[in-house]
């Protein structure tokens, strides 16, 4: 007899041994955290893997009404290290790590991978371009002219591009960015 009702954390989640420990020693969460994160993980995926659009219904319920599938498709790649339809259960909850309590320099690697559209690791400003207009249907539903957008994505790339190259490794692109915050 199944004792998930009655309290019993382990019988609760399908959640192994190995997966939590490797969780716990990648995040700051305690296992208490780790396993209810993995209750709605579980809820919103029967098959233990988030596709796409469930990562995209996922986002509009933090942000509604100011979702871009676009946007979320980038997001979703990004965390999708597997490269396969479905988001594990690990990458989604090191995605929620990153962006909530991730260092500085592990928040800029996922900037990093979020712009990288088509994955070469280089960053150009045709690819920050294209990410920045897919925010900018978040942010602002006026929907700033293109012109606009491209200037602000080509400030943005150059105080980046410090040796003026037009493509940045993720190495470089960290180094700039902390080098852009000292005083």
């Amino acid at each position: 007899h199944n004792q998930s009702m009655m309290g019993n954390r382990t019988g609760r989640t399908k959640l192994d041994q190995a997966e939590l420990q490797n969780l716990l020693h990648q995040t700051t969460y305690e296992e208490t955290a780790v396993h209810a994160w993995h209750k709605v993980f579980s809820t919103t995926c029967a098959g233990g893997r988030l596709t796409v659009d469930q990562f995209g219904n996922l986002f509009n319920t933090f942000f509604p009404g100011r979702t871009s599938d676009q946007f979320c498709e980038h997001v979703f790649r990004t965390f999708n290290t597997s490269k396969s339809g479905g988001m594990s259960f690990t990458d989604f909850l090191i995605a929620v790590h990153v962006t909530a309590q991730g260092s500085q320099e592990e928040k800029l690697k996922w900037t990093f991978k979020l712009y990288d559209v088509n994955g070469d690791g280089v960053l150009t400003l045709e690819e920050v371009t294209q990410v920045l207009e897919t925010t900018n249907n978040i942010l602002d539903h006026n929907q700033n002219s293109k012109s606009l957008l491209q200037n602000k994505a080509k400030e943005l790339f150059s105080k980046i591009d410090l040796n003026g190259s037009g493509a940045l490794t993720e190495d470089q692109f960290i180094a700039n960015c902390l080098h852009q915050r000292e005083p």
